[in-house]
């Protein structure tokens, strides 16, 4: 490429550079971001209650694996319903803090979060007095599952 072409060509990528500047400051209006809602009561206690339900699953789930790698056959249960709340519980926190989602999905979401802690809840129950990883599991399960309870109402 000749240097009149590479002249040419910055000129022109400078001008336009230029007209883009000049067309804001003269206020040309751009669309506004309405942005996301803010959360709602329910919404918050939702994003609340999955954080902790994450946080003491995640140490319900190391503890099952522990014990099942010690023999303790007993707690596969356990770890089965812990790994599916985790998952279930992080995708409701995600949709309850990105705050877009339609509220029909929400709600019917909420509603299968509440079923899914539930269910870990319950396999936590026969071995919370032995370890109190499960019984700050299953009692954050019950707290979450009110909590979607509440939002998908």
């Amino acid at each position: 490429m000749s240097t009149l072409h590479r002249r040419t060509l910055v000129t022109a990528a400078a001008g336009l550079g230029a007209a883009l500047v000049l067309k804001d400051a003269v206020g040309e209006e751009k669309p506004k971001d309405k942005g996301t809602p803010a959360p709602s009561p329910a919404q918050k206690a939702v994003i609340e209650a999955s954080a902790r339900c994450l946080d003491t699953g995640s140490v319900c789930l190391a503890r099952c694996t522990d014990h099942l790698a010690a023999g303790m056959a007993s707690m596969a249960d356990c770890q089965r319903a812990v790994m599916n709340m985790l998952a279930v519980v992080e995708a409701m926190g995600a949709a309850a803090r990105y705050g877009t989602a339609d509220p029909a999905n929400l709600k019917a979401l909420a509603k299968v979060c509440a079923a899914f802690c539930r269910a870990c809840e319950k396999a936590c129950e026969p071995h919370a007095k032995m370890h109190a990883e499960c019984k700050a599991c299953g009692e954050a399960c019950r707290d979450c599952a009110k909590a979607c309870d509440a939002l998908a109402a």
